[in-house]
């Protein structure tokens, strides 16, 4: 017997964390069995598994691999006469459900404006397109969703008495709750603050009221890349932010971004009309536009309200926080009185 051929037509696909392989079947009879082997380098392999069955299976699900860790993969034949070459080393980034790699949206973006293998639109084009396309994602659940998909860890300062300008996160983009605690130990003990508008300024400046029952006097405003607190607060005191981050960038193939329920097809989409621009393809990218437009609307009635069994109301920060209202005057936690 004959040593048998290197499997042809090598695939390599990756969902739900695992990563599926699949090549054609030997029609020889030559072949037993499949070798299939793994790498983190591309480098060094190691045997993941020998493929039997009957009939010969011609796949291979690895569920082994760690979700966000790209990984190298190659194939070969086998039988009693020897082991084929290997096919070439394919790399895929095993995501989670929901999740997509930047290398794998940049094949999906060349399989569907046809572009796999042409050089017209660089790696580093591809790349950029899929990127912006990722942020115009981003934007469209964020400015009308926010906290239901993209919020941070919480954000602490510590008052030092002498400070009205800290210092926000790093990867800040929209805040969505600024609190100062009663009692830093106590998680029960959060008073939310109120924003105050600009022409309102100077219009707490007298002593830092601050007690027990969760009366206080402190306003906050985002001014700048700063938080900006009045009037001056008393040494000791924390504040915490929760918002929503800037949108990764997306540089390395194995980068990934949570694309909720397979609305990455938005990125992959969006990306095909810049690429059909660039070509001056002006009716596929037209087409493309067709396609974005109902892509949106799937967005629109699907993204809202993540949790359905208690959609959002206007209601009350907190009714015994009864600090100074916005208009000046003592009482509620507001405009008006909460009595």
């Amino acid at each position: 017997m004959a040593i048998p051929n290197t499997p042809a037509n090598f695939l390599l696909q990756t969902g739900d964390g695992k990563a599926y392989l699949s090549w054609d079947q030997d029609t020889t009879g030559n072949t037993l069995s499949y070798l299939v082997e793994r790498s983190l380098d591309g480098i060094t392999y190691t045997l993941l598994a020998t493929v039997t069955g009957s009939p010969l299976n011609n796949y291979y699900f690895d569920s082994s691999g760690t979700s966000g860790t790209q990984y190298y993969y190659r194939v070969a034949a086998q039988n009693g006469s020897g082991t084929s070459a290997y096919t070439a080393a394919q790399n895929i980034t095993v995501v989670a459900i929901g999740i997509q790699s930047l290398g794998a949206l940049r094949i999906l973006s060349q399989q569907r404006c046809d572009k796999v293998n042409s050089q017209f639109i660089t790696t580093e084009e591809w790349n950029a397109y899929i990127s912006d396309s990722y942020k115009e994602l981003y934007d469209l659940l964020i400015q009308k969703y926010a906290d239901d998909y993209y919020v941070a860890q919480t954000y602490t300062w510590t008052t030092d008495g002498s400070s009205v300008l800290y210092p926000l996160p790093p990867d800040f983009y929209k805040n969505l709750l600024v609190e100062v605690a009663l009692n830093p130990a106590d998680n029960n003990s959060w008073i939310t603050l109120r924003k105050f508008q600009r022409i309102q300024q100077n219009l707490w400046n007298y002593p830092n009221i601050y007690t027990f029952y969760g009366i206080t006097n402190l306003r906050y405003r985002i001014d700048g890349n700063y938080l900006h607190i009045v009037p001056l607060s008393t040494a000791g005191q924390t504040l915490r932010m929760w918002y929503c981050p800037r949108p990764a960038v997306l540089m390395a193939d194995f980068n990934t971004l949570d694309g909720v329920s397979g609305w990455y097809e938005y990125i992959v989409i969006d990306a095909c009309i810049k690429a059909m621009i660039k070509e001056e393809s002006l009716e596929m990218a037209q087409a493309f536009g067709l396609q974005k437009a109902a892509m949106i609307e799937r967005i629109n009635a699907a993204a809202e309200n993540r949790d359905t069994q208690s959609p959002e109301i206007v209601s009350d920060s907190r009714m015994r926080n009864f600090a100074w209202t916005d208009d000046g005057s003592f009482g509620g936690n507001g405009a008006g009185s909460m009595w």
